[in-house]
């Protein structure tokens, strides 16, 4: 009878393991082609990299900030163009509609979006935000992407 349960509880290690290590390679694939994706933004290379968050895919996701998702925020050293930031988005496959023509208002006080773009490749929503601290501060660019919903 020992013998009995002794196998028993190492066969349900066993596939409690495996289960485990298959669920976890599951979220790495998905994690990793999360960031693949990131990577078609072209970031200059002058650009600063101030903040990054990677929370990858988890089975049991319980926060109010989606799983797998992406945070990272550049000072990009200058005020930017338009075309500056359309440029980034260029190489993505899927339109990034800007909000605005990426420069501060005359009239602003204080930190303000200067602009925004945003698209979906229907797996993912991606948000490239261009703020301005104060006049005649470098803006500081943020790339958010989280599941599509």
């Amino acid at each position: 009878m020992k013998l009995r349960t002794g196998l028993v509880l190492a066969l349900i290690l066993v596939l409690g393991a495996t289960g485990y290590f298959l669920v976890r390679s599951a979220e790495d694939r998905v994690s990793a082609d999360m960031l693949l994706r990131v990577e078609r933004f072209a970031i200059p290379s002058n650009w600063e990299l101030e903040v990054e968050t990677v929370r990858p895919e988890r089975f049991l996701c319980i926060s109010t900030n989606p799983c797998p998702s992406f945070y990272r925020r550049w000072n990009a050293g200058k005020e930017l163009s338009a075309a500056e930031v359309a440029a980034v988005g260029s190489k993505v496959g899927f339109e990034m509609k800007t909000s605005q023509i990426c420069q501060r208002q005359s009239n602003a006080i204080g930190p303000t979006t200067a602009c925004d773009s945003k698209g979906t490749d229907s797996d993912y929503d991606y948000i490239l935000n261009v703020t301005s601290p104060d006049l005649n501060a470098p803006q500081v660019v943020t790339l958010i992407v989280r599941p599509y919903h």
